[in-house]
Protein backbone atom coordinates (compact mmCIF):
# COMPACT_ATOMS: atom_id res chain seq x y z
CA UNK A 1 0.00 0.00 0.00
CA UNK A 2 3.30 2.29 -0.12
CA UNK A 3 2.06 3.80 -3.45
CA UNK A 4 -1.46 5.36 -1.52
CA UNK A 5 -1.11 8.45 0.43
CA UNK A 6 -0.60 8.85 4.04
CA UNK A 7 -3.36 9.95 6.71
CA UNK A 8 -3.88 12.92 8.77
CA UNK A 9 -6.23 11.70 11.40
CA UNK A 10 -7.88 13.88 13.65
CA UNK A 11 -10.04 11.81 16.32
CA UNK A 12 -11.92 14.41 17.96
CA UNK A 13 -10.86 14.51 21.55
CA UNK A 14 -8.32 11.46 21.70
CA UNK A 15 -5.45 12.54 19.37
CA UNK A 16 -4.28 13.84 16.41
CA UNK A 17 -1.17 12.34 14.02
CA UNK A 18 -0.30 11.20 10.60
CA UNK A 19 -0.62 7.03 9.83
CA UNK A 20 -0.16 4.88 7.08
CA UNK A 21 -2.44 2.26 5.62
CA UNK A 22 -1.34 -0.85 7.71
CA UNK A 23 -1.72 1.24 10.90
CA UNK A 24 -5.31 2.18 9.73
CA UNK A 25 -6.74 -1.60 9.77
CA UNK A 26 -5.91 -1.41 14.10
CA UNK A 27 -6.06 2.29 14.93
CA UNK A 28 -9.38 3.26 13.17
CA UNK A 29 -12.92 1.78 15.10
CA UNK A 30 -14.50 0.57 11.58
CA UNK A 31 -17.82 -1.20 12.92
CA UNK A 32 -16.69 -1.05 16.60
CA UNK A 33 -18.83 2.16 17.72
CA UNK A 34 -22.49 2.86 17.03
CA UNK A 35 -22.72 6.01 15.93
CA UNK A 36 -19.40 6.90 14.61
CA UNK A 37 -18.24 8.61 11.21
CA UNK A 38 -15.03 8.19 9.61
CA UNK A 39 -14.86 11.35 7.54
CA UNK A 40 -11.83 11.29 4.64
CA UNK A 41 -11.42 14.97 2.41
CA UNK A 42 -15.23 15.30 3.56
CA UNK A 43 -16.85 11.86 2.49
CA UNK A 44 -17.84 9.43 4.75
CA UNK A 45 -16.25 5.64 4.92
CA UNK A 46 -17.39 2.65 6.73
CA UNK A 47 -14.84 0.45 6.09
CA UNK A 48 -11.45 -0.29 5.55
CA UNK A 49 -12.06 -1.38 2.21
CA UNK A 50 -14.12 1.54 1.35
CA UNK A 51 -11.16 3.93 2.92
CA UNK A 52 -8.92 2.26 0.13
CA UNK A 53 -11.30 2.89 -2.72
CA UNK A 54 -11.40 6.10 -1.82
CA UNK A 55 -7.79 6.84 -1.95
CA UNK A 56 -6.94 5.11 -4.74
CA UNK A 57 -8.84 7.27 -7.10
CA UNK A 58 -7.47 9.52 -9.52
CA UNK A 59 -8.23 12.73 -7.85
CA UNK A 60 -6.53 11.38 -4.94
CA UNK A 61 -3.53 9.57 -6.54
CA UNK A 62 -0.66 12.76 -6.53
CA UNK A 63 -1.90 13.68 -2.41
CA UNK A 64 1.20 12.78 -0.03
CA UNK A 65 -2.24 12.92 2.94
CA UNK A 66 -5.62 12.66 3.10
CA UNK A 67 -7.40 14.48 5.74
CA UNK A 68 -9.45 11.84 7.78
CA UNK A 69 -11.70 13.00 11.28
CA UNK A 70 -13.48 10.32 13.26
CA UNK A 71 -16.34 11.78 15.20
CA UNK A 72 -17.77 9.89 18.07
CA UNK A 73 -21.35 10.86 19.36
CA UNK A 74 -21.37 12.62 22.65
CA UNK A 75 -23.06 11.17 25.61
CA UNK A 76 -24.67 12.69 28.36
CA UNK A 77 -27.30 15.39 29.24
Amino acid sequence: MSDLPKLQVKWWGRWERVIDFEQAKSLLPFGHYEGVRILVEGQAVNSYEELVQLAAQDCHKDKELLELAVIMPVSGG
